[in-house]
């Protein structure tokens, strides 16, 4: 059997018992749970091909367009399912990475190749599964501690675009370290930008592990990994009632995808915030791998000290620590979702380890799965769903329903454009409404009401008093 092959069966145990373990604990609706507060408005530009808050998400929109036609469930069960099959994926590609890291000692993928199929030859006729669980423990229970880590189970089962995110990061990852061309190593890490832009931290590791004669390669996969962001001026243009910003122009793009409007909040937690959030954070980043993952890594790091492969653990590990300084320091109450990539870092760095466990790396896992079911379980979780059906409820007929931001915002999107629930009223969010493009957007979707030029909420409700009633959401 070639190595390939074994290495694509390691990896399908491991995101089929992902998946497995995630369907049982799906949120069946629109839930805020696991900082999952963007869901409704993702969902809501996804099926209407919109353009979401910046960067704008466009492969996340377009491909969630497409899982959006799937048979089964609601719209909202079925994007829940989207991410955990991504994060299913994700782990996967973990392990299928994983498989291949055990020849790192090899100079190139053809080296690499070589090698697993000598040591395969060695194994004789004995059944293809038993020789990849006694031999390759490691790819599987290293795809597993990742899956069965908290934070990135908390994404797997509900509507958020880090799951996607994580599985272009594992593509890259994998490309990287598997030695794979330099040119698809850099479209994986491009398409993984458009999912999320903290995946430009992951541009100095690229280079540092990239020899300086293909970075011109590596640089072309990156740009045409970003094509996906020249989908948003048409994505502007589809007649979606939700739509940031104005792609349609230069400015308006960069506007966008830079994400400027959050921007204020990167390094900006006051230090009076530090002793609190690191109070907070601590235990939870500590539990992600379990005390025992923790001291694993240590002992993974000395083990690739002893291979002499000092530059690749330092490159992941340094690589780990900026994602965890740029979470830490970011000013907002979410902000610890944005770890989740370190935490694939650090699998890499528990390999080492593994491998010299053999069958009982499987115990991390299994462990991880027994210590986070309950507490990431939301298949009974009822969501975000009665509290939305009763502000529609409570709203007068033909009502302008004035919202105070997201999630309740975006919950309300949800079940207004996608379910149809209360199509006669119109929904005003007051934090928006300070942006010329979205009062101007109003204006055009809705013409029987007066929409003042600057930002003037309660002239906005004065001037249209009579035309519709007004109701303000607590």
């Amino acid at each position: 059997m070639s190595g390939n092959r074994g290495a694509v069966i390691g990896g399908a145990v491991a995101g089929l018992a992902a998946l497995a373990v995630y369907w049982l604990t799906l949120a069946p609706d629109l839930t805020a749970a696991h900082w999952g507060g963007d869901g409704g408005e993702l969902m809501t530009t996804a099926v209407t091909l919109g353009v979401p808050h910046p960067p704008g998400y466009p492969t996340y929109i377009l491909l969630g367009k497409l899982f959006s036609f799937l048979p089964i469930g609601s719209v909202a069960y079925r994007f829940n399912l989207f991410s955990a099959v991504a994060v299913s994926l994700a782990a996967a590609v973990v392990a299928i990475a994983s498989y291949y890291v055990s020849a790192w000692d090899y100079k190139s993928q053809a080296d690499t190749e070589s090698a697993l199929k000598h040591t395969e030859a060695k194994a004789g006729h004995a059944n293809m599964l038993q020789y990849v669980f006694s031999l390759k423990f490691a790819a599987i229970a290293a795809g597993l501690t990742f899956a069965f880590s908290s934070l990135v189970w908390g994404q797997a089962v509900i509507t958020e675009v880090y799951g996607l995110n994580l599985l272009f990061l594992a593509l890259f990852l994998g490309g990287l370290l598997g030695k794979r061309t330099s040119t698809l190593t850099g479209f994986f890490l491009g398409i993984s930008i458009t999912t999320h832009l903290t995946s430009l931290f992951m541009l100095p590791l690229a280079l540092w592990y990239t020899p300086r004669r293909d970075w011109l390669k590596l640089g072309a996969g990156l740009l045409a990994g970003l094509l996906p962001l020249l989908a948003l001026p048409f994505l502007a243009q589809s007649g979606s009632p939700v739509v940031w910003g104005n792609p349609a122009t230069l400015q308006g793009w960069w506007w966008l995808v830079s994400g400027r409007i959050y921007q204020a909040n990167v390094l900006a937690l006051p230090a009076a915030e530090m002793l609190p959030r690191l109070q907070g954070w601590g235990w939870l980043l500590l539990n992600q791998f379990s005390i025992l993952g923790i001291v694993l890594l240590g002992v993974g790091f000395w083990l690739y000290a002893r291979r002499g492969q000092v530059r690749l653990a330092a490159g992941l590990g340094g690589t780990a620590v900026l994602y965890l300084l740029y979470a830490f320091t970011y000013r907002q109450a979410d902000a610890i979702v944005l770890v989740l990539p370190a935490l694939l870092l650090l699998t890499f760095l528990l390999l080492p380890v593994l491998q010299q466990m053999r069958g009982w790396a499987l115990l991390l896992p299994l462990f991880l799965l027994l210590l986070n079911f309950n507490g990431q379980n939301l298949r009974h979780d009822t969501g975000l769903r009665p509290s939305a059906m009763s502000i529609f409820q409570q709203a007068p007929p033909n009502a302008v329903i004035i919202t105070q931001g997201d999630p309740e915002l975006f919950a309300l999107w949800y079940f207004h454009y996608i379910e149809g629930v209360r199509p006669d009223t119109v929904i005003v969010d007051d934090n928006l409404f300070a942006f010329d493009w979205y009062r101007q957007q109003i204006q055009a979707q809705y013409p029987d009401l007066v929409v003042p030029i600057e930002d003037d909420l309660a002239g906005f409700v004065e001037r249209n008093e009579g035309v519709r009633p007004f109701f303000l959401t607590r």
